[in-house]
């Protein structure tokens, strides 16, 4: 997921694939197996522990979703460092945490794997001290900016973004200082920096308790820039392999997801107050709870579009990372993005 590291995919020896073909042949759970009968097929989802990407899993979970729609859905959570590795040699059939640039490397590195739904959108920003002075990213040149790696989803995407709409080169014109994502909030609080980039709901608890504001959220700022498009955080990918041979499954898992997003937001988000969301989220308090409920409803946390027009947008996002030398270096020659059912006509 691209709120951490974008991690480069490593070389997997045969061995490892072996041995997780192996693993995978004996428990019935993935590639369409299945665990209770032989009635619906088991699929494992992905993502990492306390992700709000997996919220909509959840609600397939809970209300019978993954069922209505032909499988049961089962949660395997990951380490950040090991989940495209995880997901590439078969572990799990659906990851929730992968994205358009990550998946490029994917294909760069030789594997075949597409994303075909959308995920959470870009729940990023830039946090200052709220009696700060600074009203939007240009006033931070030369000032000490906390992050968690240039080569985060988190700091490069707000890189690039800065670069096309204010013309201004983060990288280069910011004291960066660099911690681990969850030492942001208080590097901010305390006034050893003057803003962070981090992402939710660990921007948004900087935002309570230093207290501050934003002043750069991708989302809105990209939707603006563009006329109405803005990039996801986070996408549901599977193999190619897994698609090919489970085209039914494809579609249920599609449409289940979407389900279990439109079942949040006809709440108003208001079911991350019940189990067992409340607990899965492991937010510090309740008033984050509450801010972050409503965090979601302004946003919106998660994206219900996936057309062509869409697929363009990301198309053209990924080239921009690619001519700015962002991570990328040329975009993918395959497509990264698909829709169903124009993928299976």
């Amino acid at each position: 997921m691209m709120k951490g590291a974008w991690l480069k995919v490593v070389a997997l020896s045969s061995a490892l694939a072996l041995a997780a073909v192996a693993c995978g042949g004996d428990n019935g759970e993935s590639e369409g197996g299945a665990d209770n009968g032989g009635e619906l097929p088991t699929l494992t989802f992905q993502g990492f522990p306390a992700d709000p990407a997996a919220l909509p899993l959840l609600a397939m979970q809970e209300e019978g979703l993954d069922r209505e729609n032909g499988f049961i859905g089962e949660y395997l959570p990951v380490d950040p460092d090991a989940a495209t590795n995880t997901f590439l040699i078969g572990e799990s059939d659906i990851a929730m945490e992968q994205d358009g640039v990550n998946m490029t490397i994917v294909q760069q590195e030789g594997h075949e794997a597409v994303l075909f739904a959308p995920g959470l959108n870009m729940m990023t920003g830039i946090v200052v001290a709220e009696d700060s002075p600074y009203q939007d990213p240009t006033d931070l040149v030369g000032e000490r900016v906390g992050h968690f790696g240039v080569d985060s989803g988190t700091t490069s995407t707000i890189a690039l973004m800065v670069q096309e709409i204010y013309g201004l080169d983060i990288l280069e014109e910011y004291d960066l200082r660099e911690t681990g994502p969850e030492a942001l909030p208080e590097l901010l609080k305390s006034g050893e920096v003057e803003a962070i980039m981090d992402f939710e709901p660990l921007a948004l608890r900087a935002v309570l308790e230093t207290p501050g504001r934003y002043v750069f959220e991708p989302t809105k700022a990209w939707a603006e820039h563009t006329g109405g498009w803005s990039p996801w955080l986070t996408n549901l990918a599977a193999r190619v392999e897994w698609l090919q041979e489970n085209e039914e499954l494809a579609f249920g898992v599609r449409d289940a997801w979407m389900q279990g997003v439109q079942m949040l937001e006809d709440s108003n988000y208001e079911i991350l107050r019940e189990e067992p969301y409340k607990s899965f989220l492991a937010l510090k308090s309740d008033e984050e709870l509450e801010a972050f409920i409503e965090y979601c409803v302004d946003l919106p946390c998660f994206g219900t579009s996936w057309t062509q027009e869409d697929i363009d947008g990301l198309n053209d996002y990924l080239a921009l990372f690619a001519e700015n030398g962002i991570l990328i270096e040329e975009t993918a020659a395959e497509p990264v993005a698909v829709i169903l059912e124009d993928y299976f006509s």
